[in-house]
């Protein structure tokens, strides 16, 4: 807590010293001339008005009043019209003024200069009188087509909804297509060569994500996802984790007046969706409602496993080769199924033209279970050894996920751009996974052993954040803010062993809990220089507390604390549609539950995996030259980047030794058995270029596509490693007229190296045909995944001085769909979507699959 109270002083006195600012920040006596050039003496006027419709005769509420300089033309003050449609604006400088009135939907008016003097102090505008815009929004017209990415200077944006090969999947789908991003067949993003990204749902985290960001990609439909962001140099404003940068994912709803909404339905012969959207927004109060449903089905998954242990290891004097202490080979097939549901619920209400709240409740529940068999044979070349042994294994498992996050928000706008924005955010998520194993032994015909293993757990985690921002003359715009995020993850593992002869189980447990509190402070400031440039730099001080307990096995129990100064700089300068661009960052990197639970996967009884609880956090440095350019139909987006982790956290397989001292692995059943862990193994440094483009060469044809070179080089204490990694996409669709349109994808992404090895490259493809029905108001697709291939091939290669060890994967994904949505309602522009303030906890080392 005191923490705690130490940042909000900080906060304090940064705010404190604003505030005493801000008279700067507008016209006063003794600093600011008049229009016509002579001295003001005093800053006493007053200006005012009121705004209606043209049409309705309607006051016009949130209407932007722009109070403009006649000698300058630009604007020295501003504000919006209340519900009434009046506005007013109080110690106006003397000198003369224009004003312009604008709202969305009209045509901007301006008022003739008129002049503020010690004379006329108060000026009264009258009845301002706005008219609508020729081309109102019909129930349905298209009024222009976003390209399918977009460069945001600051991040990239992929238009998920304008891509029909999106049709009918999943978030992990859609992911696929994102420049910068790769995806492999277990669902593993990477964002330019590295997986430590934090993922976002609507600026927001999400407690579906703390337990495998790969199984939560799977759940969400892709027919709710509006668009992906990625930020590879975000500001001192978002939270310092996510070395590599964040991945925001905005989903579908419509903020305009009126009630709208659609239903989507899709059916293939390994998965089926479906969702549904209601947006209804009357007066000053909106709402919001998604449900989306994912069901998998007829996965199936074939592997193969090789492994030879070394009589002696690597380095000594008569290590030999060819000489091996066992070789292993496993074989095994996998089925997979299941599903969840996926919802969201927002309101947002304007209490008046300054204040607003906004709610919101994300919920998630799904199942999966997954069958299997697998063989093993052991040749063991040891005379110690007296036989080979040969197991047979069926095994059950099943998997619960649960999450529900609530956040409220509460917004005060002093004038445009000055606002206040106090927000709180409650998430809580849980897991319940079981694993049921039947073996036998030498072919035997018989059960010989039974494990079964249970964990249940849950995360919780509360967030706490006040943001300010404040405008000053010149452009520029200070924010600050501070922020708590209180975590506690929980993890409770029981492990039977059942003897089938004897009747005799042996159990033992692993409880674990584990508290990360972050406390945050941040200042940015972002302003023009030498005319051309614009310049956004800030700093973000964080203190982190944590404390892990081990329940069972009995353990010490260990905190830790520790603080981070993080700095960070964005320059670019923008000749006419060239914009060039130049940034530094660094990063941290926490952790998340998924890499520290130390529950022991035993689904496969001689590869074991488990998690770390004593892992240390990543710091990274990240560096970005940038260049984009934009033509009357094309644009170019080309990156420069070095990103340099220290103190890396990377995955690593070893064997089973005698003189292993961690207690999670001290109980496993032999020498020859192998398990997969996280370290802090050293550094990670990442130099790469980065290419994307989209180009329209007629106007029904548009084509885009993205290239990434990294040369990634790995150091630590156990195994150097370096490799040249590439990948690459291309999207390209033609629109026949009629309603009738034609889309495909195709990626490759190549092997990438690891501490101990390389995994090998994969593809992906897809190709889909979208027919527009009853006036675009339905519609209806077809689409093909992977069609040139029913399956693709993973393998990964890794050794270390005592083993070698190769496996093949083949994942079975080739999908053939169809689907049908309809829209429904009417949309009108009567009310202005206020801008909303959202918590963003982009701050920890999200889960992911071990390889």
């Amino acid at each position: 807590m005191r923490h705690l109270v130490l940042l909000a002083s900080l906060q304090l006195f940064l705010i404190t010293g604003l505030w005493a600012q801000t008279p700067s920040a507008v016209p006063t006596p003794s600093s600011t001339s008049a229009a016509g050039g002579s001295s003001v003496q005093r800053a006493g006027g007053k200006v005012s008005g009121i705004v209606t419709d043209s049409t309705t005769n309607k006051a016009v509420e949130f209407a932007t009043i722009s109070l403009v300089s006649a000698a300058t033309g630009k604007p020295v003050d501003g504000t919006v019209t209340d519900d009434r449609g009046r506005f007013t604006l109080n110690r106006v400088a003397f000198g003369t003024y224009t004003v312009q009135v604008s709202f969305i939907g009209y045509n901007t008016y301006t008022r003739s200069a008129f002049t503020v003097s010690e004379k006329d102090a108060e000026i009264e505008l009258g009845n301002i009188v706005l008219k609508p815009v020729q081309n109102k929004l019909r129930e349905v017209t298209v009024v222009g087509e976003k390209p399918l990415v977009e460069d945001k200077v600051d991040r990239m944006v992929y238009n998920a909804e304008q891509d029909i090969t999106n049709i009918g999947g999943t978030a992990s789908d859609v992911l696929k297509k994102v420049p910068s991003l790769t995806v492999d067949l277990d669902g593993n993003v990477q964002l330019r060569g590295s997986s430590n990204v934090r993922v976002l749902i609507n600026n927001k985290p999400s407690s579906i994500m703390a337990n495998s960001v790969a199984d939560a990609l799977r759940q969400i439909p892709s027919d709710m996802i509006k668009t992906v962001e990625v930020i590879t140099s975000p500001s001192a404003k978002y939270d310092a984790e996510g070395s590599a940068g964040i991945i925001n994912i905005i989903t579908k709803k419509n903020t305009l007046y009126g009630v709208s909404g659609s239903v989507n339905t899709s059916a293939g012969n390994r998965n089926a969706n479906g969702n549904g959207n209601l947006n209804i927004r009357r007066g000053k109060v909106g709402f919001t409602a998604n449900l989306g449903t994912h069901q998998q089905y007829n996965n199936k998954n074939e592997n193969v496993l090789e492994r030879s242990l070394f009589s002696l290891p690597k380095g000594h004097p008569e290590h030999n080769p060819d000489s091996y202490y066992s070789t292993l080979l496993q074989q095994g097939t996998t089925k997979r199924q299941g599903g969840g549901v996926f919802g969201q619920l927002g309101f947002d209400a304007d209490l008046d033209s300054s204040n607003s709240i906004t709610a919101g409740v994300n919920f998630y529940r799904g199942r999966f279970n997954s069958s299997g068999f697998q063989s093993s044979f052991t040749d063991f070349r040891d005379n110690s050894k007296t036989a080979d042994r040969y197991v047979e294994t069926t095994s059950e498992n099943k998997n619960r996920h649960n999450s529900l996050d609530l956040n409220l928000g509460y917004t005060h706008i002093f004038k445009p751009q000055q606002e206040l924005a106090v927000l709180g955010q409650w998430t809580n998520g849980g897991m319940n996974m079981s694993s049921n194993l039947d073996n036998a032994i030498d072919q035997n015909d018989f059960l010989d052993n039974l494990v079964r293993n249970t964990n249940e757990g849950f995360n919780r985690e509360m967030t706490y954040q006040v943001d300010y921002t404040h405008p000053f003359q010149n452009k520029t715009l200070l924010e600050v803010g501070t922020k708590a995020i209180l975590r506690h993850a929980e993890s409770d593992a029981i492990y039977r062993d059942i003897d089938v002869d004897t009747d005799q189980t042996t159990e033992r447990g692993n409880s674990f809990a584990y508290d990360q509190d972050v406390y945050a402070t941040y200042a940015s400031y972002g302003f023009k220089a030498l005319k051309n440039y614009n310049v956004k730099s800030g700093v973000r001080f964080e203190y982190t507390d944590l404390q892990a307990q081990y329940i069972a096995p009995v353990m010490p129990s260990f905190k830790d604390n520790y603080s981070n100064l993080i700095p960070n700089v964005m320059v670019s300068r923008t000749f006419k549609s060239q914009t060039v661009r130049a940034g530094y960052t660094q990063r941290i990197q926490r952790p998340q539950i998924w890499y520290l639970n130390p529950y022991v996967n035993t689904s496969d009884k001689i590869n074991y995996s488990f998690g770390n609880p004593e892992l240390s956090p990543e710091l990274t440095h990240s560096y970005e030259l940038g260049y984009s350019n934009y033509f009357k139909t094309s644009s170019v987006n080309v990156s420069l980047y070095w990103r340099q982790t220290n103190n890396a956290i990377e995955n690593v397989r070893r064997t089973v030794s005698a003189s292993e001292v961690n207690p999670a692995v001290e109980y496993l059943a032999s020498e020859d058995n192998s398990y997969t862990t996280f370290y802090n193994i050293g550094r990670n440094a990442t130099y790469g270029l980065s290419f994307s483009g989209n180009t329209k060469p007629i106007p029904a044809w548009n084509i885009g596509g993205s290239v990434n070179l990294n040369y990634i080089d790995l150091k630590s204490e156990i195994q150097n490693n370096a490799a040249l990694q590439y990948s690459f996409n291309v999207n390209t669709g033609y629109d026949f007229g009629k309603g009738l349109a034609l889309q495909a994808f195709g990626s490759y992404s190549s092997p990438r190296p690891s501490i101990q090895g390389k995994f090998s490259g994969f593809y992906y493809s897809s190709v889909s045909v979208k027919k527009d029905l009853w006036d675009k108001k339905g519609s209806i697709s077809v689409g093909v995944d992977n069609p040139f291939s029913k399956s693709i091939k993973f393998t990964s290669d890794l050794s270390n001085d005592n083993f070698l060890q190769n496996t093949v994967n083949q994942n079975f994904n080739r999908n053939v769909r169809v689907s049908f949505s309809y829209r429904f309602g009417k949309m009108d522009m009567n009310s202005q979507p206020r801008r909303k303030k959202s918590i963003k906890n982009d701050d920890a080392k999200g889960g992911g699959e071990t390889n």
